[in-house]
């Protein structure tokens, strides 16, 4: 999956807050040290040390916050758009189909 930086990676200083507006779907990576992250409507604290990531999964505000000393962190949005779930059945498959290509072919071969 093709992926670029929302943000390049940006120094937090201990306390200091990084703030996503509408980040659902955004990746935090934790470049350097360790930083915690709280979303709208989410009662988790997620803690994400050096070389560890989180992806977004609730609409509205996400706050980063540098947990225990400097962190280094960067955004990734993905260039793709998000995926719809997608049911595909076979039945269904069948009854869009025209009449012509439903019918089964029955060849006889002659021996020779």
């Amino acid at each position: 999956m093709r992926t670029r930086f929302a943000i390049r990676p940006l120094r937090l200083n201990t306390g200091e807050l990084l703030n996503i507006s509408d980040g659902e779907g955004c990746t935090v990576l934790c470049l350097e040290g360790c930083a915690w992250i709280t979303q709208s409507d989410d009662q988790r604290d997620i803690v994400v040390n050096a070389g560890e990531a989180f992806v977004l999964d609730k609409p509205g505000v996400a706050l980063v916050c540098a947990a225990a000393g400097p962190a280094v962190v960067a955004v990734e949005v993905s260039l793709l758009p998000p995926l719809s779930s997608y049911r595909w059945d076979m039945r269904n498959a069948a009854r869009t189909l025209p009449a012509s290509s439903t019918r089964v072919c029955n060849r006889q071969t002659s021996a020779p």
